[in-house]
């Protein structure tokens, strides 16, 4: 029996349990990796070469702390907003800003 041994529950406030929630989620959270040159060149190169051969890629971006990808092709490269439009195979355009990607693959 649990004659004289003390049971502890666990108790916890609603505002404890959200804070504790809201830090698991920032643990997950990653900083942008710095892309070298070499790096930049391979990607733009894979890129152009993608949109010459019509070849769908995955390109990873960084939204908010976390890496997101989207496979598709590349529609149209728009210098002057500085971002590419990604055409999904759910033909969905995605403006995607130069800055916020992470990497590109082919897939």
């Amino acid at each position: 029996m649990d004659r004289g041994n003390i049971k502890w529950t666990a108790m916890m406030l609603p505002e404890h349990v959200a804070a504790v929630k809201q830090e698991l989620i920032n643990l997950e959270k990653v900083n942008k990796p710095i892309l070298d040159e070499d790096g930049l060149a391979k990607i733009e190169l894979l890129i152009y070469e993608a949109m010459e051969y019509n070849l769908p890629l995955e390109f990873k971006l960084l939204k908010k702390g976390y890496i997101e990808s989207i496979i598709g092709h590349t529609h149209f490269i728009d210098y002057i907003k500085k971002e590419f439009l990604i055409k999904d195979k759910n033909d969905l355009i995605h403006n995607v800003p130069f800055q916020k990607i992470v990497d590109v693959q082919k897939v």
